[in-house]
């Protein structure tokens, strides 16, 4: 049962689905000096890309035990969000750390990656060619390359998180616009100045934990003619000093959101899209598994795959390929680089 939407004082599904859907030229996108991995020619950019980040490919099991034969988690996800981009005619990209180095890319512990477990919060990439960062800081450069490449909007999700491609499916401005504020009273759109339609990025809301906070696993960034406000806000969430804990430690990249983003103006948050309330899974079009184990985690995600057609899963095709990135010289072109120049002129 889908629950009646709640709309802003100063937002409506109107407003906002004409910003994030407007239609864009069609032409082929490409990034200069790419590294290898097959992005030298990203391809046709539509209007939505779905994207995922992880260091760790799309596989199976090769043991027994529980989902012998089957995906683990996030290549579950990956199929659930493919499903979903499927749906509604959007891009999806699972975006795979490789090195152009060569040097290998540290695995998180599948068996211990609930917490901070020494692989898991192990540099993936690097902030200014000196900071070692975990995976979870480094989707930023992904969303980086995707605005890069043309997108309207890019959606980056976490690996153990899923938007529904069923009944209770939402595109993407109808997600945004149908969980600006609660369902409830207590909390008014307007009094919380909580962003508008011209607010380059959404995030869900972090209930039950800070309910009034972000949560980073669900980004909805906006292109089109807030391009520019969107490279601004990444720019200086990547650029935000947190010290070497919060680089390698939760909450990670959420650290830097209140040192380096301002809320209404840069971001805002999807109060009524408490993805994280295990009570608020069947009932949401978005759901993050996180704080429960690996072997919970396949057991949602195989659920909710399990509940859906076999003719949609043979109309959307097989288990999407990764697309290779490096990260450290992703960041360095698109948001360090650029991002000096851009001082440097201004102080001219």
């Amino acid at each position: 049962r889908r629950r009646a939407p709640v709309h802003g004082a100063r937002l409506s599904r109107l407003s906002l689905g004409m910003a994030l859907t407007r239609k864009p030229p069609r032409r082929v996108w490409t990034l200069r000096s790419a590294p290898p991995g097959g992005l030298s020619n990203f391809g046709r950019a539509g209007e939505v890309l779905i994207a995922m980040f992880d260091t760790r490919p799309l596989q199976r099991w090769a043991s027994g035990g529980v989902g012998a034969g089957s995906y683990d988690y996030w290549s579950l996800a990956a199929r659930l969000n493919q499903l979903y981009a499927c749906r509604h005619g959007y891009d999806f990209r699972y975006f795979l750390e490789v090195r152009a180095s060569g040097e290998a890319v540290p695995q998180v512990n599948v068996l211990d990656d609930s917490g901070n477990s020494p692989s898991k919060v192990a540099g993936t990439c690097l902030l200014r060619g000196a900071e070692w960062r975990a995976t979870s800081w480094c989707k930023l450069a992904a969303v980086a390359l995707g605005l890069s490449h043309g997108y309207r909007t890019v959606v980056m999700i976490d690996s153990d998180a899923f938007l529904r491609s069923g009944r209770l499916s939402l595109r993407i401005d109808e997600l945004v616009a149908d969980h600006v504020a609660k369902r409830h009273g207590e909390w008014s759109f307007a009094s919380q100045r909580n962003g508008g339609p011209r607010t380059p990025l959404w995030m869900a809301g972090n209930a039950p934990f800070k309910p009034a906070q972000p949560n980073a696993g669900l980004q909805v960034w906006r292109g089109g003619p807030l391009l520019n406000s969107s490279w601004d806000a990444l720019r200086r969430w990547w650029a935000a000093d947190v010290g070497d804990f919060h680089n390698r430690h939760h909450p990670y990249e959420q650290a830097g959101i209140n040192r380096t983003l301002e809320r209404g103006r840069d971001y805002g948050v999807l109060l009524g899209l408490e993805w994280l309330n295990k009570s608020e899974w069947r009932s949401l079009p978005a759901a993050h598994i996180s704080s429960v184990s690996r072997f919970d985690r396949m057991r949602v995600l195989a659920a909710t795959l399990a509940n859906i057609r076999g003719s949609f899963l043979q109309r959307c095709g097989q288990m999407p390929n990764a697309t290779s990135i490096d990260a450290t010289r992703t960041a360095e072109r698109l948001l360090e680089r650029r991002a000096t120049q851009s001082r440097e002129h201004a102080r001219e």
